[in-house]
């Protein structure tokens, strides 16, 4: 299939850092364009086109010379913006919001992925075509006319905001479903670990690797759109890792708030496993370990216990590896370098992992009947091992943090006996 030639395109106010525009290339390239020019100016933003008007008509000048599809700005544009470059350009416009879309489109194979990113879509286009409206209304635009005194494009506008409304409903239904299933991962005790970190990092292959699975793991970015769980051993304790959506510099705000689904397993994670690909240069390093701090902020995490992975290290050599470990400890206390690839320092990683969960006792208790175990129902991480049946009541042997044995034993009146660290 042959790619569209397009022309990436980026703006800087006076003073401000540069836009990634390399970055940006490789997302289009990912989407299936071929980037054919470049374009930065440092400026003002001009309502009217984002890029100066002078600076626009070169922008025209370019796209007819070198038979240009597309033009992908790494700024958002306004509404106005998009009409303005379409009417002067004569090709399509998009921006970095919707080129990321476009990715996504390519690899959601979940239900839950295509409703997120559909809605993502939807409301980014709904103060466009409002504006569409605004304009064919004051005759700006031909046509549009369907019955008397009524545009098409008012009719497709009121369409998106019910699809909105529906999508929404959709969405909400799902995370019920979510919820159920994570009660019921809660109720059987076993932590929580989450890969996060940038796109592109490794996170899945990791996960293949942890989880014992096979996963696509594929170069493009936004590859995992849906969060995948395995229950997994670890040194002989049993827990939950989870493969989930990676993230980009400045991430926009909208598609945060549609994958909020599939965000929320990072928020809730017990143990995240923060995985940096370490063959890049040191300034990539940085700048990603940043914007991913960002963007944990953004999903409302904070202070969560954290393992940064430094992945790829079978790239290194001594000299460079002690430089990222160096950089990376800076930002996290727990560093372990990897090759998810090949299997080094995959065991170093377990017992991190292991080092970092919640340290379990095992006791047992003696209660009356079987309704005293009610109180267990909704208590995270811990176990019934066994039950034995006595002539007064029920002995059990259970497992779990010794902070939320010693709730039980509060709210419970019964007979503790032997505890056993494990």
């Amino acid at each position: 299939m042959k790619r569209m030639r397009a022309v990436v395109v980026g703006r800087v106010d006076p003073g401000g850092d540069e836009p990634n525009l390399e970055e940006l290339k490789a997302l289009a390239h990912a989407a299936g364009y071929e980037v054919v020019g470049t374009i930065l100016q440092r400026r003002k933003e001009d309502p009217r086109y984002n890029i100066g008007r002078g600076k626009a008509e070169e922008l025209r000048d370019y796209v007819k010379e070198h038979g240009v599809d597309s033009v992908i700005f790494f700024n958002e544009l306004k509404p106005l913006q998009v009409l303005n470059l379409r009417e002067m350009l004569g090709v399509k416009v998009i921006d970095r919001f919707q080129l990321i879309l476009e990715i996504f489109a390519k690899h959601a194979g979940s239900k839950e992925a295509k409703l997120q990113i559909e809605l993502a879509r939807l409301k980014y286009e709904l103060p466009r075509v409002r504006e569409w409206v605004r304009r064919a209304k004051m005759r700006e635009l031909p046509g549009f006319l369907r019955g008397p005194g009524s545009y098409q494009v008012d009719v497709y506008y009121r369409a998106i905001r019910r699809r909105i409304i529906k999508i929404r409903k959709e969405l909400e239904n799902i995370r019920k479903r979510k919820l159920i299933q994570r009660k019921m991962r809660d109720r059987i005790g076993f932590p929580t670990l989450v890969l996060t970190g940038y796109t592109n990092a490794g996170k899945t292959t990791l996960f293949n690797r942890l989880a014992k699975e096979s996963k696509p793991v594929s170069a493009s970015p936004f590859s995992t759109l849906a969060t995948v769980t395995r229950l997994t051993d670890i040194y002989g304790r049993k827990v939950m890792v989870s493969d989930t959506i990676g993230f980009i510099d400045k991430l926009p705000p909208l598609l945060i708030e549609a994958f909020y689904t599939t965000l929320e397993e990072i928020r809730l994670a017990d143990l995240l496993l923060l995985v940096i690909d370490s063959s890049e240069p040191s300034s990539e390093i940085e700048r990603k370990l940043n914007a991913s701090s960002e963007a944990l902020k953004e999903v409302g995490v904070i202070d969560k216990p954290t393992i940064a992975i430094l992945n790829k290290v079978d790239m290194l050599d001594e000299s460079e590896l002690r430089e990222r470990m160096a950089l990376v400890s800076k930002y996290h206390d727990v560093v372990v370098p990897i090759s998810a690839i090949t299997g080094m320092g995959i065991d170093e990683l377990k017992k991190a992992i292991y080092d970092n969960l919640p340290k379990y006792r095992r006791m047992s208790l003696k209660v009356s009947s079987f309704d005293d175990l009610k109180v267990l129902d909704d208590v995270k991480f811990v176990q019934i091992k066994s039950i034995k049946e006595l002539d007064d009541g029920l002995l059990l042997e259970i497992e779990g943090p010794e902070e939320t044995l010693m709730r039980i034993q509060g709210s419970l009146s019964c007979e503790w006996r032997a505890a056993m660290s494990i």
